[in-house]
């Protein structure tokens, strides 16, 4: 078989490599056969030298940005041996401008997230292929119905927001300005927050203060940033605080400063992907965030799916569209939304999971991670052809 060359590294709790062994299997079907490089374990380079002496590579794929950047004698290795990369972004443009930019033409930008393929393509404008993707509904054990309590985990990494706001006050005038913009963006009024509108917003609010920001300037990218992570933050928190009073299972780090004296929740502390995964099979629901999104949804919302518990999570018009049945068990920030819901939960547990099932049987052919990986290689394919034109016609585009 030909080979997906796929670069991993040791991240903390090792979701990223768990999500692109999703793929493994489709690529398989297709004809390729992925195999994983681990970047951060000892004798990397000679095992990159034998796959490249050894096997035929279709292309190398890789995770925000990590073996992108590999030089040799100088030059892009990839570009000199002229091997396509597929890069799979998680994050917004705004960070890590280098994954987004500085790339070879025969990269491909591949993004989690429909609003951030968008912004790349009006505000940035690399020189690439880019593409998004939805993550999909992956098959995974689907457990039989769980005796006892009805178990919901919320799996998130704790961020104080008052904390980087107070690091803003360094710099008085682009406080105001972050303080201003937040106030238009009212996300408690509002109920929601979405990057497709963050730039207009700075813009506007820095322009009342005699301050012109370009989006992708180093300025406008560090504006974009806090105000992104500030509301992630908030929402994170929101969450966690109405949660507190209900039985859930909590995973992750950084939820010290809560004041927990009172909870019903169970902080559980940082775990690794693989046990993560496997508490989903006997839930009931998995409470999640999308990080700011109006046109896709967190890879966490469709991994519930694949395991038939109920993905509990903040709506918006990809989720409204391609999900219509699950608007019972969705939220947005306004005060006592989320709680609604934990409560419909807890009181039908039953009818949530069946709801859920439902649902997966439904949207699995349509919405599955095998039309993600499909939709990958024929990108590949189209970005290969063009990358290294063989001209029949009259005329050839440099």
């Amino acid at each position: 078989m030909d080979v997906v060359l796929s670069l991993t590294w040791k991240s903390a709790y090792q979701s990223v490599r768990g999500l692109v062994r999703h793929f493994a299997d489709s690529w398989r079907k297709q004809g390729l056969e992925m195999i994983e490089l681990d970047m951060s374990a000892d004798g990397w380079v000679a095992r990159l030298k034998e796959l490249l002496t050894t096997r035929r590579v279709a292309f190398v794929f890789c995770t925000s940005g990590v073996g992108a950047h590999l030089t040799l004698e100088g030059s892009n290795i990839w570009a000199k041996i002229e091997l396509p990369v597929f890069s799979l972004l998680l994050d917004h443009p705004a960070y890590f401008p280098k994954h987004h930019i500085s790339q070879p033409p025969s990269t491909v930008l591949g993004y989690m997230f429909q609003d951030h393929a968008l912004f790349q393509t009006q505000a940035v404008k690399a020189n690439n292929t880019v593409m998004s993707l939805h993550y999909g509904i992956p098959e995974l054990p689907v457990a039989p119905r769980p005796k006892g309590r009805p178990q919901v985990i919320f799996a998130k990494t704790g961020n104080p927001p008052a904390l980087l706001a107070a690091s803003w006050r360094a710099a008085p005038k682009l406080e105001r300005i972050l303080h201003d913009a937040l106030d238009e963006l009212a996300l408690t009024q509002k109920g929601n927050a979405h990057v497709a509108d963050f730039s207009e917003v700075l813009a506007r609010v820095s322009a009342a203060r005699h301050l012109y920001l370009q989006p992708y300037s180093q300025l406008g990218r560090f504006m974009f940033v806090q105000l992104d992570d500030y509301i992630r933050r908030q929402k994170s928190e929101a969450m966690a605080q109405a949660l507190l009073s209900f039985d859930v299972d909590v995973y992750g780090q950084g939820w010290d400063y809560l004041d927990k004296s009172k909870a019903r929740a169970k902080f559980h502390g940082p775990v690794d992907y693989a046990t993560l995964e496997a508490q989903f099979s006997g839930a009931t629901a998995s409470l999640t965030m999308n990080p700011n999104i109006n046109h896709s949804a967190h890879d966490r919302f469709f991994t519930a799916l694949g395991a038939g518990i109920m993905p509990v999570s903040d709506s918006n018009a990809y989720t409204g569209a391609n999900f219509p049945e699950l608007a019972p068990y969705m939220f947005d920030f306004r005060p006592g939304r989320l709680e609604e819901v934990l409560e419909r939960v807890f009181a039908a547990p039953d009818k949530a999971r069946t709801l859920a099932r439902a649902t997966r049987k439904r949207a699995r052919a349509p919405h599955g991670v095998e039309v993600a990986a499909a939709d990958i290689v024929a990108t590949m394919q189209g970005s290969i052809l063009a990358s290294r034109p063989r001209p029949v016609q009259g005329f050839f585009v440099p």
